[in-house]
């Protein structure tokens, strides 16, 4: 992963810039043995890379914190993992010990998954969770390509947060499914796509395993009304596209 041409590509400011390894041993008292097993069975061997932190004093973006969300610094960084298969666990790991926002850029040496989460403040002042949002199908080129740092809402972090994850929702949108209409966390278009996804491949599992032939049909007939639905979705967005 070349995490200096991204940074240059997307056109963060040089201040934001980091680029240099996390220690695991700043990490390792924080995390329960489970955890320590999940990091020392996926993660690369100082595979954790702190590339930026966006903050008011390197970009001049006011801050954001009301009674439930705090944004006062963004973290970007790059992990190397053996497997994307664990991301999202390795990601709201962090989460629990890093009190920012996270954007976390997962690699296994071939391929990449983004994570990023809307987040809820705790009392003792770190965040968690509250929506998860995860990329695996954008590849690098578009990334560096279309996530201009320019373009992101800079009114304040919270919305320079949120910008990150619509486009990567756009992109994401564009890579599955050939749409690229504007996504926005409010009418999120990718999440309803998938979302009918896995709900065909739910029933299609459920009437391969069913042995009573007309529940058998019945699902597949519910399986294939979604999948029309779906692709009559698709194309009625796609026809706004043009």
């Amino acid at each position: 992963m070349n995490e200096i041409r991204l940074l240059k590509a997307v056109g963060f400011p040089k201040a934001t810039h980091i680029m240099r390894t996390l220690p695991y041993n700043q990490l390792e008292d924080k995390l329960n043995p489970v955890q320590k097993k999940v990091i020392s069975d996926n993660v690369v061997s100082r595979g954790i890379r702190i590339l930026a932190t966006i903050q008011t004093n390197n970009t001049n973006i006011e801050p954001f914190e009301s009674e439930t969300e705090r944004y006062d610094s963004i973290i970007l960084l790059l992990v190397s993992v053996h497997d994307l298969r664990k991301s999202n666990q390795i990601y709201k790991m962090f989460m629990n010990i890093i009190p920012n926002p996270l954007v976390i850029l997962f690699f296994d040496g071939s391929n990449t998954k983004w994570i990023l989460a809307t987040h809820i403040k705790k009392k003792d002042g770190f965040l968690t969770h509250d929506r998860v949002y995860e990329f695996n199908k954008i590849i690098m080129k578009n990334a560096e390509q279309f996530l201009e740092f320019d373009s992101f809402n800079k009114d304040n972090l919270k919305l320079f947060y949120e910008s990150w994850i619509e486009q990567l929702l756009h992109l994401e949108l564009g890579a599955r499914y050939n749409i690229y209409a504007p996504v926005s966390l409010e009418s999120n278009l990718l999440e309803e796509l998938v979302v009918m996804d896995s709900q065909i491949e739910d029933y299609i599992k459920r009437a391969k395993q069913e042995k009573q032939l007309n529940k058998r049909i019945e699902m597949q007939q519910v399986a294939n009304k979604i999948k029309l639905q779906k692709q009559a979705l698709i194309e009625k967005e796609q026809r706004h596209d043009q």
